[in-house]
C-alpha cells in the first residue's frame, strides 16, 4: 500500500534555488501548486493544480489594485475570468469603468463586455463578477470594433520582481495579449498588473522566458505592491512562426487576423511551414477537444450521429457521395456526372425470401393457389416497365412480417410433408462479456466537483481511462484498461480524502460477483475431482 507523499514545507522560491540550472517552467508550477495546496493557502476551487490559484487574500489584493494611479486613470479595464480576480471585476464595475473579459478559451471572439443592469446594487454587481454572471450579463464585441484597453489585469502561477510571468501552461494569456496588440487594443505603454500570493513571487531565470511570454509591470499581493524592474520589451504582436495549424483552427479569431496581416504583406508562416489543410480532421478534432493534453472520452452520442433522422436509421434516406459506378451509370444513360454533391439514396424495400422447402400459399376457394412472392415479383416488374429510367423510391407495401404457420395449425392435412423440415428459430441469449476493471469510489460529499476528484487521483499517479461521475448520489466509478492497473490504483487510493473526509474505494459490485462465481465454480470442480 502506497503512503501519502510528504507535504512541501519549503517555499517555492527556496525550491527554485535548489533546482539551480535544471529548473523548468513546469517544475516551478508544481512547486507553487504543491506548496499552496499542502499549506492551505488557497480557496475554492481545489485542488489548485492546473489552475490559476485562488489564493487566500485575493480580495485584499484586489482592493490594493484600486489604489494604483493606473487604475484610477483607466476607463477600460480588461480582467481575466478566473476566480481569484472576481473581486477585482466587482470593484471595476463598482467604479463605473468599462469591464472587458476574454471569451472562454478564445473560441467565440476575443472580448465580452459586461453590461450590468442600470442602477443595480452591489449584490447584482457581485453576481455579475462571478463566472455565471459573466455568461448572463456580457455581450461579445465584434472584431471590427475599435477597442482601447487602458489597464490589463491577469492571474499568474508564478511571477518574479523582474516582471517574468508563468501561467498554468496553456498559453492563452500570452495569446490574448498578442491578439490585442494585433488589433491595436493595447500598446507597449499599457500597464499590466497581476495579483498573486506572497509565496508566488519567485526568482524566475531569464533563460526560461520566450519571445511570446507576457511581462507584467506591477505585482500586487495581500501585503504589498511591487513595481517590477523590467528590462525586456513586451511582445508587440502575434508570432506566427510559433503557432501550430491546430491552434489556428482551434481559435477562430486567429484565422481572421492571419488573413488580415497576410493582406498587409507580413510573414504569417506557421510553425514547421504547415498549413491548416495539412491537418487530418480527426487529428484536429482530438486537439480541439483536449484539456491539458488529455483527450476527452466521448459517449455513444458522438458515434451514432452521422445520419440524423426521426428513426435510428436516419430517416427514409441517407446522403452519400457519388462513386465511380454512379458516374458510369450516368454516362450510359446520357446524363452528366454529378459534381460531388451529396444526393439522396433511397432505401430499397426489403422483400423477405420464402423459406427453403416450404412456400407460403393462399387458397382462393377454388384450389387456385398462387405464390405470394410471385405476385410481388410481377408487380415489381410492372412498375419498372411503366417508368423506365425513373429514379425514386419504390411504392410502399405492407411490410408486416407474417409468422409461419406451425404444423399443428395447418388446415392442409394432405400436405404434411411440406412442413417436415420446419425448424423454429432459436433465440440467441445475451452476450457474455468480461467486466471492465472498475473501482467504486463512495462517501463523496454532494458539494464536491468531479474536477476535485480528478485532481486528487492524478496526484496519486492514478490515470483511469474513464471517470463516471454521480456526485448527486455520492459515488463515482473509475474504469481502467487492464486488471493490473486497477489493482495498483486500488492500493494507491486506499487513503484518498477530499475536504477532510476519507472516501471508500473498492472494487465494483460486478467484479465482486464475477470473483464469487469463479470461486463457486472452482469449489464445484474440487468436489468432482474428490469424487
Amino acid at each position: 500500500m502506497s503512503t501519502m507523499p510528504p507535504k512541501q514545507t519549503k517555499t517555492p522560491n527556496e525550491s527554485v534555488q535548489e533546482m539551480g540550472k535544471e529548473v523548468t517552467k513546469e517544475a516551478i508550477r508544481k512547486s507553487v501548486w504543491n506548496y499552496l495546496e499542502d499549506n492551505d493557502l488557497v480557496q475554492f476551487p481545489r485542488p489548485v493544480h492546473h489552475r490559476i490559484p485562488n489564493f487566500v487574500g485575493a480580495a485584499t489584493a484586489a482592493e490594493k489594485l484600486t489604489e494604483l494611479d493606473a487604475f484610477k486613470r483607466a476607463q477600460t479595464v480588461k480582467i481575466n475570468p478566473d476566480k481569484p480576480q472576481e473581486n477585482a471585476r466587482f470593484l471595476t464595475m463598482e467604479a463605473e469603468k468599462t469591464l472587458l473579459v476574454p471569451t472562454p478559451r478564445l473560441r467565440h471572439g476575443l472580448f465580452n463586455k459586461l453590461l450590468p443592469p442600470q442602477g443595480c446594487g452591489k449584490e447584482i454587481l457581485r453576481y455579475c463578477s462571478t463566472s455565471q454572471g459573466l455568461k448572463e450579463y456580457s455581450v461579445p464585441i465584434g472584431l471590427e470594433a475599435k477597442v482601447k484597453v487602458d489597464l490589463v489585469v491577469i492571474g499568474s502561477v508564478a511571477v518574479s520582481k523582474e516582471g517574468y510571468r508563468i501561467g498554468k501552461g496553456e498559453g492563452f494569456a500570452d495569446l490574448e495579449y498578442a491578439m490585442m496588440c494585433a488589433m491595436g487594443a493595447v500598446s507597449p505603454d499599457t500597464i499590466i498588473v497581476t495579483t498573486v500570493h506572497d509565496t508566488q513571487v519567485v526568482d524566475i531565470p531569464e533563460s526560461l522566458m520566450e519571445e511570446h511570454d507576457i511581462l507584467v509591470d506591477y505585482i500586487i499581493t495581500e501585503t504589498q505592491v511591487i513595481r517590477c524592474d523590467r528590462t525586456k520589451p513586451k511582445p508587440n504582436g502575434i508570432i506566427w512562426s510559433q503557432l501550430t495549424p491546430e491552434k489556428v483552427r482551434q481559435v477562430p479569431i486567429l484565422k481572421f487576423l492571419r488573413e488580415r496581416e497576410k493582406e498587409a504583406g507580413r510573414d504569417v508562416t506557421l510553425k514547421d511551414g504547415r498549413e491548416e489543410d495539412d491537418i487530418p480532421e480527426r487529428e484536429d478534432r482530438r486537439h480541439m477537444d483536449s484539456d491539458y493534453g488529455r483527450p476527452r472520452y466521448r459517449g455513444r452520442g458522438g458515434r451514432f450521429r452521422r445520419y440524423r433522422g426521426s428513426r435510428r436509421g436516419g430517416g427514409p434516406y441517407r446522403e452519400r457521395r457519388e462513386t465511380e459506378e454512379d458516374r458510369e451509370e450516368y454516362m450510359q444513360n446520357g446524363e452528366e456526372a454529378g459534381d460531388e454533391k451529396p444526393r439522396q439514396r433511397f432505401r430499397r424495400n426489403r422483400r423477405y425470401r420464402r423459406r427453403r422447402g416450404g412456400s407460403r400459399r393462399h387458397d382462393d376457394g377454388d384450389n387456385n393457389e398462387e405464390s405470394h412472392d410471385d405476385e410481388h415479383e410481377q408487380e415489381h416488374e410492372e412498375g419498372e416497365s411503366e417508368g423506365e429510367g425513373r429514379r425514386g423510391p419504390p411504392r410502399r407495401r405492407n411490410m408486416r412480417r407474417r409468422r409461419p404457420r406451425r404444423r399443428e395449425e395447418s388446415d392442409n392435412t394432405g400436405d404434411d410433408e411440406e412442413h417436415d423440415d420446419y425448424r423454429p428459430r432459436r433465440r440467441r441469449g445475451p452476450r457474455t462479456r468480461a467486466p471492465i476493471p472498475t473501482l467504486f469510489v463512495g462517501s463523496i460529499q454532494r458539494s464536491v466537483r468531479v474536477s476535485e476528484l480528478k485532481g486528487e487521483i492524478r496526484g496519486k499517479d492514478v490515470n483511469p481511462i474513464r471517470v463516471i461521475w454521480n456526485g448527486a448520489k455520492g459515488y463515482s466509478l473509475l474504469q481502467f484498461q487492464e486488471m493490473q492497473e486497477m489493482e495498483a490504483a486500488l492500493d494507491a487510493l486506499q487513503n484518498l480524502e477530499i475536504r477532510g473526509r476519507k472516501l471508500r474505494v473498492e472494487k465494483s459490485n460486478r467484479l465482486k460477483q464475477g470473483e464469487d462465481s469463479d470461486i463457486i465454480q472452482d469449489g464445484v470442480g474440487d468436489e468432482k475431482s474428490e469424487d
